[in-house]
C-alpha cells in the first residue's frame, strides 16, 4: 500500500489496493462495525475528497481516512519515554521495571500515563495498549496510535501476526539447544487472587521454550519463550511448574543477588504490518544487570 500522512488524515493511492470497495476495504482493514459506521457518518472516509457509502465503488486518485478524529486531554510528565519504533499506526516502547501498564483502579503511575504525556502536544494521538505486560516485568509494548486502526491490531494479536518473544532468566540448569513446548492449562488460586496455578479446569495455555545457554557456576539458564496464548502470569506460572523459576519472581520463585530485577524481558515484536505490507521485527536492548546473566551463560 503506497501512502502518505497529511495532518490527520491518511491518503492511500489507490492504485495501490487490492480492494475494490469500501466495505471490501473495511473488511480488511477495519473490522469494527461501529468504526465503519462512524467513519461514513462523520465523514472521514473520502474518495477524492467526495463522501462514500458501504457500496461505493474504490474509483479515482485518492482514498482519504481521518486516522485520528477524536481529542483526548493529556496530562504533562517530567519522565523520558523509551521508544523503540513509531510509525503512523503504531507506538512499541521499553517498559522499566515495577511500572504497570494501565490503572488497577488507583492514581498510581503507569505506562500508558507516561504516553499519553509523550503525546501531549499531539493529542489527537491515541494511547490504547493491544497488550500488557506484568508489573515486574520489562521490555517492549506496542501501542496503537490510531483509534481507527485499534480493533484490527486487537484482531491480528488474536490472529497470532503479532508474536511477542521473551528471556527468561531462570533458577536451575537447561543445555544450550535444548527445546520443550509447555502446554498446560492455567487457572486462578482460589488460595491467593494474585496467583495463577497449572489447573486441569483453566484456559488453555502454550508456551515454547528453547535454552540458549546456562551458567553451571551460579545455576542459571537463559531461555527464549514464545507464546501461543496470552494468559495472565502464563511464562512464570508455566516455567515455574516445570522446576524452572524465574529469577527473583516473588509470586512464583525466590529472591536473588544476580539481578535487580524479576528475569523476564520482553526482547522482541514479530508482525506484519499491515499498511506498510511487510514483516517486521522489532528489538530491545536488554538492561544491563539482564545483558551481565546472558553474555555468562550464551558464550
Amino acid at each position: 500500500m503506497k501512502y502518505t500522512l497529511r495532518d490527520t488524515w491518511l491518503d492511500i493511492d489507490i492504485e495501490s489496493l487490492f480492494v475494490k470497495t469500501i466495505q471490501e476495504f473495511f473488511d480488511a482493514y477495519i473490522p469494527s462495525k461501529k468504526i465503519q459506521h462512524l467513519l461514513i457518518q462523520n465523514k472521514n472516509i473520502l474518495l477524492d475528497g467526495n463522501p462514500v457509502k458501504r457500496e461505493s465503488d474504490i474509483v479515482g486518485i485518492k482514498l482519504s481516512i481521518n486516522i485520528y478524529p477524536e481529542t483526548y486531554h493529556y496530562e504533562k510528565l517530567n519522565y523520558q519515554l523509551d521508544v523503540v519504533y513509531e510509525d503512523e499506526l503504531i507506538l512499541i516502547v521499553n517498559k522499566p521495571k515495577e511500572l504497570l501498564v494501565h490503572s488497577d483502579g488507583n492514581d498510581e503511575l503507569t505506562l500508558t500515563k507516561i504516553v499519553e504525556s509523550y503525546y501531549f502536544d499531539r493529542n489527537y494521538i491515541c494511547a490504547l495498549p493491544i497488550h500488557r505486560l506484568d508489573k515486574q516485568t520489562s521490555g517492549l509494548v506496542v501501542y496503537s496510535k490510531s483509534l481507527v486502526f485499534q480493533p484490527l491490531l486487537d484482531q491480528m494479536l488474536a490472529n497470532k501476526q503479532i508474536r511477542r518473544n521473551y528471556l527468561a532468566f531462570v533458577s536451575g540448569i537447561i543445555e544450550a539447544n535444548k527445546s520443550m513446548t509447555i502446554n498446560k492449562p492455567i487457572g486462578k488460586d482460589r488460595h491467593n487472587p494474585n496467583r495463577r496455578i497449572v489447573y486441569k479446569d483453566g484456559q488453555s495455555a502454550i508456551t515454547k521454550v528453547k535454552s540458549l545457554g546456562c551458567n553451571k557456576l551460579n545455576k542459571y539458564s537463559v531461555l527464549a519463550c514464545t507464546l501461543d496464548t496470552g494468559r495472565t502470569h502464563q511464562i512464570r506460572v508455566h516455567l515455574s511448574s516445570e522446576g524452572y523459576p524465574i529469577i527473583n519472581d516473588d509470586l512464583y520463585g525466590h529472591n536473588s543477588n544476580l539481578c535487580i530485577r524479576m528475569g523476564l524481558f520482553a526482547d522482541s515484536i514479530e508482525l506484519y504490518h499491515p499498511l506498510k505490507e511487510e514483516n517486521m521485527i522489532i528489538d530491545a536492548e536488554l538492561p544491563n544487570d539482564l545483558y551481565k546473566l546472558y553474555v555468562e551463560a550464551v558464550k
